[in-house]
């Protein structure tokens, strides 16, 4: 989104009736899907003013931005759904800052214990010297789940994620994402990273995550027992292999699985293209 369409979306929000109106048709579309809208009066008698005429303003500068007219009725658009969703999903949730799960496993490059810390939206997996996973979590997940169900919901997150950068579109904000590699990061020295043009998030991943999502890899998981888009990512570091950059210009990696004595050999560049699969033995 550009300056100007960020500038003119927030100033949508930023008046106290223009708020209301979005509120009232966001309540009933969400509790009473199929609704035909809502009545100038329905929502003139939600909004915080006596003053009909402002009310009138303020809903006319709405109309074909969020808010759509059929005869009678207002009903939200399609973005304003989407953007009111959106502010219901990240509304920040103090209570639950620093709230910290334990994973019942170990780190994946010290002996400690691993540990799951929610702060700032993010969630962050690791011991107290290693920071091994970072993603972002909408706080009302948190909120109204219960900690088995958040972490398999993050778990599914996390392989959709892949997905999105498999296709080059940043999973934060849907803009385009370049990629290259790092061969110096720490705690893992080989890292693809992804930067967004639109939102400046750079993103990264070891090379394994970046296969995640072939049906090869998901098979070979799958023929051992293991599901892949039903297990946190957390739980199949110890999976991963040595790692080493080959030859070449196009960022390739070379890497091992093994998986319950099992192992397979792949090569893959930084678009996430799964170049060789050698299974061995």
């Amino acid at each position: 989104m550009s300056r100007t369409g960020i500038e003119s979306a927030l100033d949508l929000l930023s008046n106290e009736t223009r708020f209301d109106i979005l509120r009232a048709l966001a309540s009933q579309q969400f509790e009473e899907p199929g609704a035909s809208g809502m009545t100038f009066s329905d929502l003139f008698a939600e909004a915080a003013t006596d003053d009909s005429g402002n009310f009138n303003y303020h809903l006319n500068r709405l109309l074909d931005r969020l808010v759509v007219k059929e005869g009678e009725c207002y009903r939200l658009t399609h973005g304003g759904i989407q953007l009111f969703s959106l502010l219901q999903a990240t509304t920040y949730a103090p209570e639950h800052e620093h709230r910290t799960i334990q994973l019942d496993r170990n780190c994946p490059l010290c002996p400690a214990d691993l540990s799951a810390t929610y702060r700032e939206g993010y969630l962050e997996i690791g011991c107290g010297d290693h920071l091994v996973l970072e993603i972002y979590v909408p706080p009302s997940w948190i909120e109204s789940r219960s900690t088995d169900a958040f972490l398999d919901c993050v778990s599914l997150l996390f392989h959709h994620h892949i997905e999105k950068i498999a296709a080059s579109i940043c999973p934060l904000c849907w803009g385009a994402l370049g990629h290259g590699l790092r061969t110096d990061e720490q705690p893992y020295p080989l890292q693809y990273y992804y930067p967004c043009s639109q939102c400046g998030t750079e993103l990264r991943l070891v090379p394994p995550q970046t296969v995640m999502h072939h049906r090869e890899v998901e098979a070979f998981y799958r023929d051992r027992g293991i599901e892949l888009r039903e297990t946190p990512p957390w739980k199949l570091y110890d999976t991963y292999g040595e790692m080493r950059v080959l030859p070449g210009a196009d960022a390739r990696v070379e890497f091992e699985l093994s998986v319950k004595g099992d192992t397979t050999v792949m090569t893959v560049d930084g678009r996430s293209n799964l170049l060789a699969f050698e299974p061995e033995g």
